[in-house]
């Protein structure tokens, strides 16, 4: 580190690089990486990484040949005219960057942590942060970076290397499926995001090197290339996690489709609730670092081609600009369209071509402090909490909000009606208790924003989702998929309502859940999620969220099962499986049927069997399943696709043991063999039948086998790419179950 001289070190240059480029590149690197390139983006990620070292050892090798700051020398060799042209290009360039930068974050921040907040303050309390990082100088933003490093990055990439067991492979393979040509305009595309790189002819002169047998061009190259493979590595992850998670149609549904799998990550331990906001506002903190670079560049430059005698008086001028430039009204996705058509036809090709113009001239005529550094961390994180955390001014207060619970969708003809279980705040403060009845609002509409818009007359509280704990669906809206496809449009745009929301399926309709609230201990929000969390504990499987229904909207031909409950006595019990196929209710799975089809998907620990002669018989014997995994091997046989599957796993004999007084041990392990032929012969009968009915006769991939082939046999996969409904017509199978008993 360097002290008041305006110099970094060659640590502090590439945490720059790193945060610069992983602060804008990981919200948008998945969707352009689909965009262009599909399932395999993530080797346009690696192409584009590739081209960017390319690109650092061109810039690199162009600061080699100066003997000075580039403004200086385009003057002292290309003249002031050229020099003023050259400078006012990139002036525009990172003026434009600094506005795509501004206007992306400052919809993030208004949609995920500041929702009742004017945009227009967001913004400018962004640039203003970022301007007085800006006005410390170059050596404060480094060390600025060098504090926030570890406590940005590394928490983001525990998180994400968390997040791959989330990760569904099925939408990630095959891969090398993509033209090449496609794979190669995706690495171009991705390359765009590393156009900062450019910024090395400027920063070059700052970065002190300490005397070694490398020269100083080495020297900073080897840290841009440790900087690129830190960057790289991430997206990479950031490209998996979130293709896996969301499916490729739904990672483009969003410039910052990132964000959405952020709340879809399940933490383990489950100590944090809404670890989005955690997340985020780690993130967020490199939002200054990255604007304030901007605003530092463009003052810099400016200063060199106006003769400014010092650049700090710029920066007012320069954020009024930026702030009139990013409040202009326009479409989110209008601003990413036209923002990147200019970076690949003129921002990129600009980069490459001035500096060379310069530097083929020049060959052409010779033939700030530690307290401010203090001052400078302690006012961002500060004022960054501070706009996050108010209450004042446009900020909803808390007594100013019905904090809502659970949710019902019901349908009743044309219009849908929608519940709302508010807290009863009262009863959990020690107060008298409200009637439970009070604490459910009822209102009709034709869609969600007319029912919004009828609950803002009824009511001065604002409705909050954000401790939502489950949604219920009535069995009306889910049969009817145009309904349900705008129910989960609604939720796809309202950050609020947290994609990690359990879902379940009413037998009736939502209202006979939602009016248990009084009836059940802590009211319907706690005792549903109770009710899930034990359940899915109990037979190890993964919850469902109205996230993966969202997923199942946009993806094709993805099969979604969400749990299905009936009122019993002053209780909820859970009585099968609803079957989901885009948005819509295609089939339902009874009890007995859903543990044999948990089972087949590996979720069967802590399952009974029940082994009888006949349905109406007492069971002979009951079996607790301990383990269970299955596996599926695809192959051609005789021009039909053939699965063969395999469920294996332990058990416990709970009912039908003999008495083992008198009994050999060789007699005892005879006997329990007998009992283990039963129930593998119960359990394949159960789901072969299973399959021949729901495959077969519905036509559903109740297993999302065809899915799965894409990682298990490519050729198969690729052979019914057109066709995926003919897949399970044409499946033949064999299910073999080897189930060990004690």
């Amino acid at each position: 580190m360097f002290s008041d001289n305006e110099k970094i070190s060659l640590r502090q240059f590439k945490r720059i690089i790193v945060f610069d480029l992983f602060s804008i590149s990981g919200l948008i690197i998945p969707r352009i990486a689909v965009d262009f390139a599909g399932r395999d983006g993530f080797s346009a990620i690696i192409l584009g990484t590739i081209i960017a070292l390319i690109y650092a050892a061109i810039i690199i090798f162009i600061t080699k040949n100066l003997n000075e700051n580039f403004m200086d020398y385009s003057i002292h060799n290309a003249g002031r005219l050229l020099t003023f042209i050259i400078g006012a290009l990139y002036v525009i360039k990172l003026f434009a960057c600094c506005v795509f930068a501004t206007r992306l974050f400052g919809e993030v921040i208004n949609e995920t942590l500041l929702v009742d907040t004017d945009p227009r303050l967001i913004i400018i309390m962004l640039l203003l942060i970022s301007a007085y990082a800006a006005s410390k100088g170059f050596e404060v933003r480094a060390r600025i970076v060098e504090v926030l490093y570890f406590i940005v990055i590394v928490p983001l990439l525990i998180f994400l290397i968390l997040g791959l067991r989330d990760a569904d492979m099925s939408n990630l393979m095959p891969i090398f499926t993509e033209r090449p040509v496609d794979i190669v305009t995706g690495g171009y595309a991705v390359f765009l995001t590393f156009s900062l790189l450019e910024l090395i002819l400027f920063t070059e002169p700052f970065i002190q090197v300490s005397k070694t047998n490398v020269s100083k061009e080495r020297s900073i190259f080897s840290y841009v290339v440790q900087a690129l493979i830190i960057g790289g590595i991430m997206d990479i992850l950031l490209f998996i996690i979130t293709v896996g998670i969301l499916g490729m149609e739904e990672t483009k549904e969003k410039i910052w489709s990132t964000v959405s799998i952020i709340q879809l990550i399940k933490l383990p331990g489950g100590f944090i609730q809404r670890h989005d906001a955690l997340i985020i506002s780690l993130w967020m903190l490199s939002i200054f670092t990255i604007i304030s670079g901007f605003i530092f560049y463009i003052s810099y430059i400016s200063k060199k081609i106006f003769h400014v005698s010092t650049q700090n008086y710029l920066i007012i001028p320069i954020i009024i600009l930026i702030f009139g430039a990013s409040v202009i009204p326009m479409d989110a996705e209008k601003n990413y369209e036209y923002f990147g058509k200019y970076m690949m036809f003129i921002g990129i090709p600009q980069s490459i071509i001035l500096p060379l113009i310069v530097i083929l001239i020049g060959k052409l005529r010779k033939m700030s402090n530690a307290k401010a550094v203090a001052r400078s961390i302690l006012i961002l994180v500060t004022l960054f909490t501070t706009i996050s955390l108010t209450g004042c001014g446009d900020m909803t207060e808390i007594e100013d909000r019905n904090f809502v619970q659970v949710m019902g969708i019901d349908l009743e003809g044309e219009e849908i009606k929608v519940y709302y279980v508010m807290p009863d705040l009262e009863a959990i403060t020690g107060q008298s208790t409200k009637d439970s009845e009070k604490l459910i609002v009822e209102l009709k509409g034709k869609d969600f924003f007319e029912i919004e818009d009828e609950y803002q007359l009824q009511s001065p509280k604002r409705l909050d989702f954000r401790h939502i704990k489950a949604i219920v669906l009535g069995k009306d809206l889910a049969e009817n998929s145009e309904q349900l496809d705008e129910l989960l449009f609604y939720i796809e745009n309202n950050y609020e309502l947290a994609r990690n929301t359990l879902v379940y399926l009413s037998e009736k309709n939502a209202k006979e859940i939602i009016t248990l609230n009084g009836s059940v201990s802590g009211g319907i929000g706690q005792y549903l999620e109770r009710l899930y969390r034990n359940n899915l504990i109990n037979i190890g499987k993964t919850e469902v969220s109205i996230g993966d229904l969202i997923y199942g909207k946009n993806s094709d031909n993805l099969i979604i099962k969400v749990p299905i409950l009936r009122p019993h006595e002053k209780s909820v019990e859970n009585i099968g499986l609803a079957v989901f196929d885009e948005s819509k209710l295609v089939y339902e799975l009874n009890e007995r049927e859903s543990d044999y089809i948990n089972i087949a998907h590996g979720y069967g620990k802590n399952v009974r069997i029940y082994i009888r002669d006949r349905e109406e018989d007492k069971p002979e014997y009951v079996i607790r399943i301990i383990n269970v995994s299955r596996s599926a091997e695809f192959f051609w046989d005789n021009g039909k696709p053939r699965m063969a599957f395999k469920i294996s796993g332990s058990g416990l004999v709970e009912k039908g043991t003999k008495n083992t007084k008198g009994i050999t041990g060789a007699e005892n392990d005879k006997y329990i063999h007998e009992i283990q032929t039963l129930c593998n012969k119960q359990i394949k009968g159960k789901i072969t039948r299973l399959f021949d009915k729901i495959m077969k006769e519905e036509n559903i991939d109740i297993l999302n086998l065809y899915r799965m082939t894409s990682h298990k046999n490519k050729d198969m996969w690729l052979e019914y790419e057109q066709k995926e409904e003919g897949f399970i017509q044409d499946l033949e199978y064999t299910v073999e179950v080897d189930m060990k008993l004690k």
